[in-house]
């Protein structure tokens, strides 16, 4: 029985909560919230498609299945299939995200979350519901990890991805209390990732589909029988990532306040810490009148950690998005900064390099304060006329004191999924927006793997 976790310990009350959620019980903010990001991931996913992320990870795992790789032809197992969508949703830094915890969330669960709804028969319903308590499972651990766990060399989402995908494969498996304890309990040492990862972009995001198809087989497992260590949260979790490992605030309000509606949407590719520094300078020469020709230099400040995550002097596509500089260059010369941007040969574009030779990048210790309930950018631009601009903002473009709308959503999707699917876009996007009607995820599953979704569509 020394097995058994506890309604004291972390895990046993993360697994009570999980145990109990419903759709019912979620506030309508919430159930919007999370059709929001299922959209806005299949998005992201769209855009590592576009930049072929997936090729490589279909031929690692080439054995046949009966769940789709989103946008291909392909189909693959059940823990296959939720990996490949992961480390493709991923691969271009575009889905969602929380200042609070380092982490992705929405690339993390989703697809997993999908591809196990389709394997039970889950209703959208049922999915919404899972979506809701894998992104509290992530977004409270995260919180009580972040920034430490950076600082210790780890990606928070790599981390975080197993507890959080095993909180939402316990919904949909409808594991009871105990069960789904052990679930997120075998998945804490499931989530392994190191933020020097992140250097080589094409294989990084590998880690973060790992850790997702630990999480599902975790609580695959637990299902089974398995069982988790009763304390691993207080006793391995927290002291290996945790600066507090008391885990304090972790389960305050748990089940009263919801948190999926808290993450932040990316109008940009590239990693969060370039979008602010981008929107302000944008805002700024747009509001002034100024053209890239008239720069003398544009000198940038970010907070410490943002810098720290930052590579200013990139060597290819890859390590550009993690690049301020190569970022606000891409938004000034070709016009956005979106992942498609991020390639070898706009890398190589002289006037991308011409420009991005006059910005210069520092953290200012200063824009510290408060982090991370903001993640401010302080922008100065230096014209050839001697003329000197100034321009800050504490929120980037997506955050939720300065969000993306349902429009700018379907807009963002739009962009990336019709190069994907064609004239199946707006279907998808309607079954999404839909999804608490659907008795089952098995239309749009059919519209997520193109061949399908052309017979679908002939037949309609």
């Amino acid at each position: 029985m020394q097995n058994q976790p506890s309604c004291a310990s972390l895990s046993g009350r993360l697994g009570q909560f999980v145990a109990e959620t419903r759709f019912e019980s979620l506030p309508v903010a919430a159930v919007e919230a999370a059709k929001l990001r299922v959209l806005d991931v299949l998005a992201a996913s769209c855009s590592g498609l576009l930049m072929g992320n997936h090729r490589g990870l279909l031929k690692l795992l080439p054995d046949q299945g009966a769940f789709g790789v989103w946008g291909t032809g392909e189909s693959r197992s059940l823990r296959d299939a939720a990996l490949i969508n992961s480390a493709v949703s991923h691969s271009t830094y575009f889905e969602d995200g929380s200042r609070y915890t380092g982490g992705h969330p929405s690339s993390a669960l989703i697809p997993a979350a999908i591809c196990l709804a389709q394997a039970r028969g889950a209703s959208g319903r049922e999915l919404i519901a899972a979506i809701a308590a894998g992104y509290e499972v992530f977004l409270r651990l995260g919180s009580a990890i972040y920034p430490s766990t950076v600082k210790r060399g780890f990606q928070s989402t790599a981390i975080l991805a197993a507890p959080a995908t095993a909180a939402a494969a316990a919904v949909l498996l409808k594991l009871p209390p105990e069960r789904a304890a052990h679930a997120i309990g075998i998945a804490c040492s499931h989530g392994a990732g190191l933020k020097e990862a992140l250097k080589s972009a094409d294989s990084q995001p590998f880690q973060v589909g790992r850790s997702s198809e630990g999480g599902l087989l975790s609580a695959l497992y637990a299902e089974q029988g398995a069982t988790g260590a009763p304390d691993i949260i207080e006793k391995g979790f927290l002291p290996a990532f945790a600066q507090d490992a008391s885990g304090a605030g972790i389960t305050a309000d748990l089940g009263q306040r919801w948190q999926v509606m808290e993450t932040y949407l990316k109008a940009h590719g590239g990693c969060r810490g370039n979008h602010a520094p981008v929107d302000a300078t944008a805002d700024l020469l747009r509001v002034q009148g100024v053209t890239p020709e008239q720069i003398e230099r544009i000198d940038v400040q970010v907070d410490t950690v943002t810098l720290a995550a930052a590579i200013e002097q990139p060597v290819n596509g890859d390590q550009a998005q993690f690049s301020i500089g190569f970022s606000i260059a891409a938004m000034l010369i070709a016009g956005d900064a979106t992942p498609a941007r991020y390639t070898d040969a706009l890398l190589r574009d002289a006037r991308i390099r011409e420009l991005m030779g006059r910005i210069r990048v520092q953290a200012s210790p200063a824009l510290d304060a408060g982090y991370p309930e903001r993640r401010p950018a302080v922008v100065n631009v230096l014209l050839f006329n001697g003329r000197r601009l100034r321009h800050e903002i504490d929120y980037a473009k997506g955050e939720p004191e300065n969000p993306m709308t349902r429009a700018d959503v379907e807009r963002k999707f739009d962009a990336v999924a019709t190069q994907v699917y064609s004239e199946a876009t707006p279907h998808i996007r309607e079954l999404v927006f839909a999804l608490d009607t659907l008795p089952s995820l098995e239309a749009l599953c059919k519209l997520l793997t193109p061949a399908q979704a052309a017979a679908a569509l002939s037949r309609e």
